[in-house]
């Protein structure tokens, strides 16, 4: 009986260690936009009569000036000691259109994955890329319109609508599971890292990309906050 006892408290302890090796790491932390950057710019009477908004669409238009834009940074950690499993995500990934513009601003997805374009602005739009290797139209379309599109290159895949000029959207199509996105006051938390090494990077459409090494135990947590500049 006292050899069984011992043999589960040795076989608890080893399975406890491993759960200890295992955790994940964390990172958090701060960014800083330059001085300016994402201030609202003065619309002009003419834009307005092109684009033809109605009320309804005008008052989706306000629902979304609330908007921060930190929240058009993503923060991704690129494994330099590692190779990720990196798969496409399980369900498509909406991007709005709505008050004229794409909602959110900057769509993170991994590689391979599926977007879903959906229009909700009471009049017609259009969503195009003349991105190298990611170049797509699929047509105007009226609202209540939903139209998929999968994405099968890395990196940065801007968007645009034909019909207003003043709109423009990002896909960034990461090679790795480990990303996530800004809160209102530029605050931002990466879980689940794997211990290794990582190249991190701030990203915002128009700004220098941010990156820095880090190196993660497993459990660790650390902190880290970035500055971008243009």
């Amino acid at each position: 009986m006292q050899s069984i006892v011992i043999s589960w408290i040795a076989t608890s302890l080893f399975c406890g260690a491993s759960v200890v090796w295992a955790q994940s790491a964390t990172l958090g932390g701060e960014v800083v936009l330059p001085v300016g950057v994402g201030e609202k710019k003065r619309s002009f009477r003419g834009s307005l009569y092109r684009n033809r908004q109605t009320p309804s669409a005008r008052v989706k238009s306000l629902q979304k000036d609330g908007i921060s834009p930190y929240q058009a940074i993503i923060i991704s950690a690129h494994p330099t000691s590692f190779d990720p499993e990196v798969k496409p995500l399980s369900v498509p990934v909406e991007i709005e259109q709505v008050g004229v513009a794409f909602a959110p601003r900057v769509t993170p997805i991994t590689v391979g994955s599926t977007v879903e374009f959906i229009y909700n602005d009471a009049i017609y739009h259009n969503v195009f890329s003349l991105t190298p290797g990611a170049k797509f139209n699929v047509g105007r379309h009226p609202t209540g319109k939903v139209v998929a599109q999968k994405i099968a290159k890395s990196g940065v895949i801007d968007l645009f609508c034909d019909i207003h000029p003043q709109m423009h959207g990002a896909i960034l199509s990461l090679d790795t599971p480990y990303f996530a996105g800004v809160d209102k006051e530029g605050k931002y938390l990466l879980d689940d890292l794997p211990a290794g090494t990582y190249q991190v990077r701030a990203f915002y459409p128009g700004l220098d990309l941010a990156t820095v090494e880090l190196e993660f135990e497993a459990g660790e947590a650390k902190t880290w906050h970035f500055r971008l500049s243009r």
